[in-house]
Order: C-alpha cells, then sequence, then structure tokens
C-alpha cells in the first residue's frame, strides 16, 4: 500500500467513530455515542525504511438500552483501521493485524452486555481482553511497544490483548472495590470441544491503588494445557505513578517449549506539568530456545489539550530490531 493510500484512509477513519459508554437516561435508549482515536506519525525500525504510520485508528458506535430498573442493554461496534492503513512486516505490528490480509479493516469490538443487579453477562464475538487491560494495564503505557502477544517481535508476556468468542460473567463490586471476572472463548470452532480458552481474574481497583489476580488455562492448535497466571498491581501517588505486572506460563505437556516461560515488566510514569507527562518501563521474559528478550522504552508526550498530544518514544530490545516512533494523538 502506497504512502497516499494510507494518508487518503485516515480521514475515513475520522469520520467514523468508537464506542464510548454514556451514562444511562431515565428510560429509553441512551445513545448512539460515535467517537474514536488516531494515532498517526512517523515509524523507524532496525533495518527497515522508515514510514508513516496508524499507531491507532479506532472509530465505532455504542449506546445502552434503559429496558427497566433491573436490567441495562449496552452494545459496542468498534472498527480498527490501522492494518488497513499500515503496511505490516515481520519487523511491524499493528493492532488488529494478526491472522488478517494486508488492507483489511478489522472489527476490533462487536459486543453485547447485559447489565444487571447481580453482575454482567456479556456476549462478545470480538472484544479488547479485560484481562489484559485489568492487570498488565499499569506497564501498557506505550504507543507502539506494548509487549503483550500480539505485537509479533515485540512481545514480552503471553497474553493476548485481543480475545473473540468470549462469554463472560463479571460480579458486583463488593469490599470496598473488587471485582471477580470470568469468561470462555472459542477460539476453534472445529476442535470437538466448545470452550478453548477458560479465565477467570479477581481485581481490586479504589482511590489511588488497583491490582489484579488471574488465570488462564488454554487449549489451541500446539498446545494443549497451557496454564497462566498474572498477577499486576499500581498505585498512583499523584505526580508519579508506578506499576508492575508477572506472568508464569507453565505448559504442561512441553515445559521445554517456547510457550513455557516467565516474563515481567514495571513502569513508572510521572505528570511533570499541565503540559508534559513520561513514561518508562522495563519488560523481559525467560522464553526457551533462545528466544528470551528484554526491552527499555521511554515514551514523552506533550499535551496540548485532553484530547489531543503529541509524543516521541524510543525502544530499545536484547534480541529484536530497536524502533523509534513519534507523531500526534487525536481521541474525538
Amino acid at each position: 500500500m502506497t504512502t497516499y493510500t494510507r494518508l487518503a484512509l485516515a480521514p475515513l477513519a475520522l469520520t467514523l467513530s468508537m464506542a464510548a459508554a454514556q451514562a444511562v437516561a431515565d428510560d429509553g435508549h441512551t445513545g448512539p455515542t460515535f467517537g474514536g482515536q488516531i494515532v498517526g506519525g512517523v515509524l523507524d525500525v532496525d533495518d527497515r525504511d522508515k514510514d508513516l504510520w496508524a499507531f491507532r485508528a479506532e472509530a465505532g458506535v455504542g449506546g445502552i438500552y434503559h429496558v427497566n430498573d433491573a436490567l441495562r442493554i449496552r452494545y459496542d461496534l468498534i472498527g480498527d483501521f490501522a492494518n488497513a492503513i499500515n503496511t505490516v512486516d515481520e519487523q511491524t505490528w499493528t493492532p488488529g493485524a494478526h491472522r488478517q490480509d494486508d488492507g483489511e479493516v478489522y472489527i476490533r469490538t462487536a459486543r453485547v452486555l447485559l447489565l444487571t443487579d447481580f453482575g454482567s453477562f456479556g456476549f462478545q464475538p470480538r472484544v479488547p481482553s479485560g484481562f489484559w487491560h485489568q492487570i498488565y494495564n499499569n506497564v501498557d503505557t506505550f504507543e507502539y511497544n506494548r509487549f503483550h502477544a500480539q505485537t509479533g517481535q515485540n512481545a514480552i508476556f503471553g497474553q493476548a490483548e485481543q480475545g473473540s468468542d468470549v462469554l463472560s460473567y463479571g460480579s458486583p463490586r463488593f469490599g470496598g472495590g473488587f471485582q471477580l471476572i470470568g469468561a470462555v472463548l472459542t477460539t476453534n470452532a472445529q476442535n470437538g470441544q466448545d470452550f478453548d480458552i477458560y479465565s477467570g481474574r479477581l481485581v481490586y481497583d479504589q482511590g489511588p491503588l488497583n491490582f489484579g489476580i488471574g488465570h488462564t488455562q488454554v487449549r489451541r492448535p500446539g498446545i494443549d494445557n497451557l496454564h497462566r497466571t498474572s498477577i499486576g498491581i499500581g498505585y498512583d501517588f499523584g505526580m508519579v505513578q508506578l506499576g508492575g505486572v508477572y506472568e508464569h506460563n507453565d505448559d504442561r505437556e512441553d515445559s521445554s517449549g517456547a510457550s513455557d516461560f516467565d516474563a515481567w515488566g514495571v513502569n513508572v510514569s510521572a505528570n511533570l506539568s499541565d503540559d508534559w507527562s513520561v513514561s518508562v518501563g522495563y519488560a523481559e521474559n525467560d522464553k526457551n530456545l533462545g528466544l528470551e528478550n528484554d526491552a527499555v522504552v521511554g515514551t514523552v508526550r506533550y499535551h496540548f489539550n485532553e484530547d489531543v498530544y503529541a509524543f516521541v518514544e524510543a525502544a530499545r530490545y536484547d534480541n529484536t530490531d530497536n524502533n523509534l516512533a513519534g507523531g500526534i494523538s487525536v481521541s474525538f
């Protein structure tokens, strides 16, 4: 795809919009609500030409139906245009690019949530991983170097950021900020078992402290019995935010394979002023077969307002390609 084509597609993503749930009206339908985000700039990966890059390009629609006092129905439909804008290769990644052809628009979120007094029930053919967001979010502070399992050569952790065919339940909040969430995923509809991934987590988010612990059992082609345990914690001191995560992957069929490893990461972010903020992070894993890796990443942002900021980001990897990125983020 040419640079001109990528630039021509960017206004299309801007004219569409991403789901953003609003407060529920007294009755009837709240929505549809439109919104989105595009993060565009330049990406420089070692041994690859510099390129204009869409680090994020999402747009969609969402809303809530208020059925009665005990039931609300939320819906979200969000498209990810980044893969259609970028030219992806083995050295680079784009949100939604896994298992896609170059140029394909990815449906990032397609879900219906039943919100009740007894908790939330999710029917989610496509959805960003709540497990990743609630446990790994304190180290997921960068534009391009996000470390999750779908970031290609940048992957440090085994946990994916995007899920599909997810049936979930989230309990009401209890104990001043605790919540239990469980989910099952069907990643292979032709293997004779209805559910391929089982996941559960306990999370806490109240005031400056957040933490979570979760466990996932994965059965997919090539992996019959992988168990993943993850622990994340973060604390907001006001000017400075600290976070860390630890992940243990136990491949009970092949302890010498690439799927059996430990990974961890730490991050510090700071609000230097109303205009400037920074994030610095370190992450590593001890994968077998010579696939171990570690990374140091730093980002500096200048905030024009709450919806627009500029950034420069640099990352050094031990065994994969270093990169440098810069651009502008606009939310609408």
